[in-house]
């Protein structure tokens, strides 16, 4: 199942552009193996949105939390929904 990750981040840019490179990794091993489907932060710097695709909510709850941005606390929250994908072109 697609799910959405709604994504919070703490207004520190610095510890953000700290630890990027090992997030950008951290999720790039996710769309490897097709884990995640998009992924982007918010415009405003507050946070991003991932569009993951796993078994349960547990499961993308898990890939989240072992994410670097969580462990140097540049992620302060996270919400994940079900997601119904579509596309235009189908």
């Amino acid at each position: 199942m697609k799910v959405a990750a709604i994504i919070e981040y703490v207004g520190d840019k610095e510890k953000l552009k700290n630890t990027f490179t090992a997030h950008r990794n951290y999720l790039r091993t996710f769309l490897e193996n097709g884990k995640l489907f998009a992924a982007g932060p918010f415009g405003d710097d507050s946070g991003a949105l991932w569009i993951l695709e796993v078994e349960t909510i547990e499961e993308a709850d898990e890939i989240v939390k072992g994410d670097p941005f969580v462990l140097a606390e540049v992620i302060v929250g996270w919400k994940i929904r079900p997601f119904a994908y579509w596309s235009a072109k189908e």
